[in-house]
């Protein structure tokens, strides 16, 4: 499985796969990991509720967590206060939801503060909704709280082309290089060269000629990386978060000289600590370093970058924090045919330690190495006891259980498996993922349930509901009931009720059986 983005938020993290789907654990207070319930979660664990929707991006606020589908579709959940889930009312959601207001438009871009939310659409138009005070929502009224998604009608001559928020306030970047900031100006956080809240957004004149290419917002201060790398911070200064040397707050954006020479490609801040990324792949982190969030082995604060030691050597290619912790994204060597290895050139999908999966990936069905076998269809499977028994408690039951056919040199026969979903299972064990065509799906989903790999029957389902069309629908149908697997087949009949027209004429239909087909006739409406 490769990781395609990662989001922290307060006590909880998101991520986004390489397949447009959405894991998430920490707190899981107000709903906020999405799995409907408050529970936190100590893994990764995916949110069912997306499945079948491919996510393109994620964000969270200090309550809240939102996604981007393929579409354009926005889906928030979490702590409604304030009106920030933009549902039209305070309600709180543990599961993701539609937001129906900007059904129709196509949002690209995401962010949400502790109080609201803000998005950009393919156009470059902003909206935003949530908390008021302080000009938060930016709409230029205080008063009271925005429930439903509304246009910034400042910005409504700009296309907006980045945008980020944290805390009580927001910036945004042009596609003419200009930096807008607004909301709470306390410790001079918006960059305007004093402490005033601006109700509505502002231009940030000093970095005018700067070329900007992001903005990211803190708790209590904010930061501009430019066309050149360079770093310009500005807000509260009370941890050495903004990386001068002191604790001294600046109101208007200052460049930090500790990282003048080292080109950054991207920044994040938490909210009281910063993070930069280097264009080789290095990090910098300073600021306050309660909870360990700096990664320098102690709790200590620093007021100027310090390298992350533990990461050099490593090529860091995205970076994320909230007021807790932080986390990074790394791009793995990749193994070359010779069975060597070589950085892998960056990319959007970033698989997670792929050398190390595909050494394991190797010693599938691999006799040398194996301490027990299995025959399926007549056929030897070669394994790991220690291994099974580590990832699936079927096999730990199993093995433990003194049966003499689980004696040391004993072949295990598995009945009513085919040979290829049992490597295919095996392979899971062994990697943590696993490629799976629909023509296993059905056979997978029922072998995963067995084996009790509820990830794994998970996978089945999504690989289902995305493959599945006309020219197949019946197959999958007549294959699931004939298996008495009744999640695929509920799946395959959804489908083809929704789409008979296409499907009967189709020569699929011919395989469905005259009771599923009378089944399909009952069902449409």
């Amino acid at each position: 499985m490769g990781v395609k983005q990662i989001a922290c938020g307060s006590g909880h993290t998101v991520v986004l796969t390489g397949e447009g789907e959405v894991y998430t654990w920490g707190r899981g207070d107000d709903g906020r990991l999405g799995h409907g319930d408050n529970g936190w979660k100590y893994v990764p664990r995916l949110t069912h509720s997306l499945t079948g929707q491919v996510v393109t991006h994620v964000t969270c606020g200090s309550y809240h967590t939102a996604a981007v589908s393929s579409n354009g579709d926005l889906y928030t959940w979490g702590g409604g206060m304030y009106g920030k889930l933009g549902h039209g009312n305070e309600s709180g959601h543990s599961t993701p939801r539609r937001v129906e207001t900007l059904v129709g438009l196509s949002i690209v871009d995401i962010a949400c503060g502790s109080r609201h939310t803000a998005v950009v659409t393919n156009k470059g138009c902003l909206y935003t909704w949530g908390d008021k005070e302080n000009g938060v929502a930016g709409h230029g009224d205080t008063e009271g709280h925005q429930y439903t998604p509304k246009l910034l009608e400042r910005l409504s001559g700009k296309k907006v082309v980045q945008l980020s928020a944290c805390g009580f306030h927001t910036g945004c970047l042009t596609d003419m290089g200009e930096v807008y900031t607004w909301g709470e100006g306390k410790f001079g956080r918006l960059g305007h060269g004093a402490e005033r809240n601006c109700h509505s957004p502002r231009l940030v004149e000093s970095l005018l000629g700067k070329r900007p290419i992001q903005i990211a917002c803190g708790g209590f201060h904010s930061a501009v990386v430019t066309q050149d790398g360079k770093m310009f911070t500005f807000g509260g200064g009370e941890h050495g978060q903004l990386g001068h040397g002191d604790k001294v707050n600046k109101v208007k954006p200052t460049l930090v000289q500790a990282l003048d020479g080292i080109f950054l490609q991207q920044i994040t801040c938490g909210w009281s600590h910063s993070v930069a990324l280097t264009s080789k792949g290095e990090v910098y982190t300073w600021g306050n370093g309660d909870h360990g969030k700096l990664g320098h082995g102690s709790g200590k604060k620093v007021s100027t970058p310090q390298l992350v030691e533990k990461l050099v050597g490593q090529n860091v290619v995205r970076v994320a924090s909230y007021n807790e912790h932080t986390a990074c994204l790394i791009e793995p060597h990749s193994v070359t045919s010779t069975g060597g290895s070589r950085r892998a050139a960056p990319g959007t999908m970033v698989p997670v330690c792929a050398g190390f999966l595909h050494d394991l990936g190797e010693m599938v069905n691999d006799e040398e190495y194996s301490d027990v076998t299995f025959v399926v269809e007549g056929r030897p499977v070669y394994a790991l006891r220690a291994i099974l028994a580590k990832r699936c408690e079927h096999f730990a039951a199993m093995f433990r259980s003194g049966m003499r056919e689980c004696e040391e040199g004993a072949e295990i026969p598995i009945p009513n498996m085919s040979y290829p979903v049992f490597l295919l299972i095996l392979e899971y064990l062994y990697t943590d993922s696993v490629k799976i065509e629909l023509e296993h799906a059905v056979e997978l989903y029922i072998a995963s349930d067995l084996y009790q790999l509820s990830t794994l029957r998970d996978m089945c389902c999504v690989v289902v509901r995305r493959s599945i069309g006309s020219e197949n629908a019946a197959y999958l149908l007549q294959s699931a009931s004939e298996a008495h697997c009744h999640v695929m087949k509920d799946i395959a009949m959804e489908y083809i009720v929704a789409n008979f027209d296409v499907i009967s004429k189709s020569d699929g239909i011919k395989a469905v059986s005259h009771g599923l087909l009378l089944e399909i006739l009952s069902l449409r409406p």
